[in-house]
């Protein structure tokens, strides 16, 4: 008989911070910049405390049902009309927020590099090509985590270690900020960046060890918020507050800041932009993964693989709906924050539910 693959508890690890660092790690300092002022060091890490706790949540759910996917053990939990009713809200946060991470995509190119090229053709081929990369089973998912992950992570600590011999401490100053800091905007702004997150309600069941899936998600979430204050910290200790408001793409700024082998190689930003464009197709592949087998589910399909080439026409549609840039970020903000507030609470319902009903195995520890 074939043994079937699972996966480790370091490789579930390493998927989930593959999803969680993702596109906004161009606009993420300018972004808790507007909201927490010189506080914003500070807010990253609160909002990732706020996260952690979110995934305990969806962990320890998962593990009471460590061989079923959210979608399946919701229906034991609440009963088959709330779960179905739930599970199309859970498929319209992760489909609206794909949509939107696939117009920022192209609005970046746009910006950034291919500046004559329509910005639909930039949507549709990195479209295409996540929808063609979605037609792979849960352990083939992961596996393309696996290998893109060096290319995720590396380059980012690269940036910050050459760009940090030009910060200015005193840009870090004052911790609290100069203003009160608008806390619930500012910790929402942070935990919205890791709703990619979810993926642990799909993954748990193909885990070698799902008692020890905590340890792989606190790992994944250290990595990912460990870069995510470190890139904020550099940032606003080279530019200060005032003039990080002023930047679209602070990090992009900071690569042009690069030089190695006393000015032998500059202006790295062509090379990062390239690594960039793999860390944004990790975090789409994982969302449109989540939004696909959701609504292959719902559909009640056996096979996703059918879905996920149903879906390019609506999502290419729905990512053409803001008009401007401007407009894009404010939508996008709106989605990120709602559909982590909906889906932490949607998982804590069905946890405490299903404790209460004594529905699924103990969780592990």
């Amino acid at each position: 008989m074939q043994k079937i693959e699972k996966l480790s508890t370091i490789q579930l690890a390493i998927v989930i911070s593959s999803t969680i660092f993702g596109p906004y790690v161009l606009s993420f300092p300018q972004l808790i910049a507007q909201t927490a002022d010189n506080a914003a060091p500070l807010m990253t890490v609160v909002g990732s405390c706020c996260v952690a706790f979110s995934l305990f949540v969806f962990t320890r759910l998962s593990q009471r049902f460590s061989d079923q996917t959210l979608l399946s053990y919701s229906q034991t939990v609440i009963g088959k009309l709330p779960a179905l009713f739930a599970n199309c809200m859970v498929f319209a946060c992760f489909f609206i927020t794909t949509a939107l991470l696939f117009r920022q995509f192209g609005e970046v190119l746009s910006t950034v590099v291919f500046r004559k090229t329509p910005i639909e053709m930039s949507i549709l081929m990195m479209l295409i090509l996540v929808a063609l990369s979605c037609r792979r089973n849960s352990i083939q998912f992961a596996y393309v985590h696996l290998f893109y992950w060096p290319f995720v992570i590396f380059p980012f600590l690269f940036l910050i270690f050459m760009s940090m011999k030009s910060v200015h401490f005193l840009n870090w100053l004052p911790v609290l900020g100069n203003e009160a800091p608008n806390w619930p905007l500012a910790i929402l702004s942070t935990a919205s960046l890791y709703l990619g997150s979810f993926i642990i309600t799909m993954l748990l069941p193909i885990t070698e060890k799902p008692a020890r899936a905590m340890k792989s998600v606190m790992l994944g979430i250290a990595v990912s918020a460990s870069l995510y204050l470190l890139l904020v910290l550099s940032t606003i200790g080279i530019y200060g507050v005032r003039e990080t408001l002023l930047l679209i793409y602070p990090t992009l700024e900071m690569a042009r800041l690069i030089a190695v082998g006393d000015d032998v190689i500059e202006r790295m930003d062509a090379l990062f932009i390239i690594m960039w464009v793999i860390n944004v197709y990790t975090t789409m592949f994982s969302t449109y993964y989540i939004t696909s087998i959701t609504f292959s589910k719902l559909l009640k399909f056996q096979d996703h693989r059918l879905v996920t080439t149903l879906l390019i026409p609506f999502l290419f549609g729905v990512s053409l709906l803001p008009q401007d840039q401007f407009q894009l970020y404010r939508f996008s903000r709106i989605a990120d924050e709602s559909s982590y507030l909906f889906l932490t609470g949607y998982a804590l319902l069905l946890w405490i539910v299903s404790v209460i009903r004594r529905k699924g195995g103990h969780s592990h520890g």
